[in-house]
């Protein structure tokens, strides 16, 4: 039997999958869960074949999780399962450790043919993603680090993260539930392919969103 995982904050998504899974036969879901905080802990108690890993958790990057499960468990295969792709996206989640990458919107068919290429030991990109991603990327370019436009209101997200906002400040600010604020944060690192507010705010330096913090002078 293959020991599966899976990392998912939508309920109904985890249990597609796990009666997916069950239908097919062969696996057995030994551990879900919605939070990322979890996942590192259940991989090293449970020690799986497989995780089935979205990147957007309900609190952190898929991607930071990505890479603490193959530092503590190498062996076990990660297929990156979410509902959006970009190019940073993608490459940072190979980057990290990741196997595989499929949208949530595909077929059954197309998740069991990726499952099993990443357990027989190959990288497996689905046809949707590498259409999303259009025809200048391939696998080679996924190697290296690419960004996405924001729209104008991941581009205010930025800016009030740049200067240290918390999720409430943001929320307040424009007008939105936290949850909300939470999810655009998380667009934000997965279309940029970063990992934390201190990354964010180093991206909007750098590219003009913001203005360097005025640290003074004692000359």
């Amino acid at each position: 039997m293959v020991k599966v995982v899976v990392a998912e904050d939508h309920a109904l998504v985890r249990q597609g999958i796990g009666l997916l899974l069950g239908a097919s036969g062969g696996f057995e879901l030994v551990a879900e869960t919605a939070m990322g905080s979890e996942v590192e802990l259940l991989v090293q108690h449970h020690r799986p074949d497989l995780l089935l890993l979205d990147l957007a958790l309900s609190d952190s990057s898929g991607i930071e999780v990505a890479r603490k499960v193959k530092r503590a468990e190498p062996r076990t295969r990660i297929l990156v399962v979410t509902g959006n792709v970009y190019p940073g996206s993608v490459a940072n989640a190979f980057a990290a450790g990741a196997d595989g990458f499929v949208l949530k919107h595909e077929q059954g068919a197309d998740l069991l043919e990726a499952i099993y290429t990443v357990l027989a030991g190959r990288r497996y990109i689905s046809p949707q993603v590498a259409k999303a991603l259009g025809p200048s990327t391939n696998r080679q370019s996924l190697g290296s680090d690419t960004s996405q436009s924001l729209t104008g209101r991941e581009q205010q997200i930025v800016r009030m993260i740049a200067k240290g906002g918390s999720n409430q400040d943001i929320a307040d600010a424009l007008h939105i539930s936290v949850l909300t604020a939470r999810k655009h944060r998380q667009n934000v690192m997965l279309k940029l392919g970063l990992h934390n507010g201190a990354e964010i705010a180093a991206y909007a330096i750098k590219s003009g969103l913001a203005e360097a913090p005025d640290v003074g002078s004692n000359l």
